[in-house]
């Protein structure tokens, strides 16, 4: 018998505005062990306004690669994926994050690891890196990993995944795609609807994969700078894969656990309490009417102090129009699924 073919996969990255780290991304794909004539590179750019594309095409035309596409067409995240899987050549897709590096066996251990726990859909361990420059990223740093283990203990059954490094059947995209209302959390959504589905997915520790993001500016900050349409877009399907992620079951347990480790949600929920008492004591004829007016002017002042004019006035209103519905909603999706066990 001869030795059993190789899968030709498709890398998929979705980019915008990343030619500060394109090819560094590009050359990590080109150090991988995995045979090169096996690989097709598919590029989805936003509509870049810097040398992304350029730059990319710099390095991929002097690449090995079985080939490589690159489509300018102006998207968000989730409709960029799901060009990727409208375009993508052979048996997998492995989405790769246009600020993400991994190590040489990566791909190679990903694809052993889907064909032998019989997975459809398998992630690796991310770890995020904040620098001030790209200089400062050694090459040595991304050998140092912790201790190998056995494969055993490094396989485990998740609940959801995120998209940065994570390799799927091809098969799975005839029932799931990305959902382009989610501005957020779309990578979550998708494996939830995956997992709902009774695909299998699994999760390679031994597979590291580095996220880089520079932080060159004090209000680094995805929340505030994301525009207040985009935030509100999907909220009731961003409440309702926020739970159905955490764990393969969620209960009042969870909830608890939950809350209390992301405690802006519980200060999100308290204006419900606050404007109440407020209410009721302007009824009264108290001064203790005057809480939630004074609290609502502290933490405005807090914004604006801490992330200036702009950005602190629409983080405000998001509190209102974004974190307080979320928190609500994430409640309902809690108790929803709690009875139903």
């Amino acid at each position: 018998m001869g030795e059993p073919s190789i899968p030709l996969i498709t890398v998929g990255i979705v980019v915008l505005n990343r030619d500060w780290i394109i090819a560094k991304v590009l050359n990590s794909i080109l150090s991988q062990t995995y045979p090169h004539e096996k690989i097709f590179i598919l590029i989805v750019d936003g509509g870049s306004v810097d040398r992304t594309v350029e730059a990319a095409k710099r390095v991929l035309e002097a690449s090995d690669f079985n080939g490589f596409e690159i489509i300018v067409r102006k998207c968000s995240i989730p409709e960029g994926r799901n060009i990727c899987i409208e375009n993508m050549r052979g048996s997998m897709l492995l989405f790769w994050d246009s600020d993400v590096i991994m190590k040489p066996n990566a791909i190679e251990e990903l694809v052993n690891t889907i064909e032998s726990e019989k997975a459809d859909i398998v992630t690796g361990e991310t770890f995020f890196v904040f620098t001030d420059s790209l200089s400062k990223v050694e090459d040595k740093f991304f050998l140092e990993t912790s201790p190998q283990t056995h494969y055993e203990s490094c396989i485990k059954h998740v609940p959801a995944v995120m998209m940065g490094d994570t390799l799927i059947r091809r098969e799975i995209f005839n029932q799931v795609r990305f959902d382009p209302d989610l501005t957020l959390y779309e990578d979550m959504d998708f494996s939830v609807k995956a997992r709902e589905k009774g695909f299998k997915m699994v999760k390679n520790t031994m597979v590291k994969a580095f996220d880089i993001n520079i932080v060159n500016k004090k209000y680094s900050d995805i929340f505030a700078d994301m525009p207040i349409k985009e935030s509100i877009k999907g909220i009731r399907k961003k409440s309702r894969v926020k739970v159905l992620s955490l764990d393969f079951s969620v209960d009042l347990k969870k909830m608890a656990e939950y809350f209390l480790k992301n405690k802006r949600y519980l200060f999100y929920l308290s204006y419900l309490p606050m404007f109440l008492l407020s209410i009721y004591a302007f009824s009264k004829n108290s001064l203790l009417f005057l809480v939630f007016p004074a609290f609502l002017i502290f933490y405005l002042l807090y914004q604006l102090t801490y992330r200036g004019i702009k950005r602190g006035l629409k983080v405000f209103v998001k509190s209102f129009l974004v974190g307080f519905p979320i928190s609500l909603l994430m409640v309902y999706y809690f108790l929803k699924y709690s009875l139903k066990k």
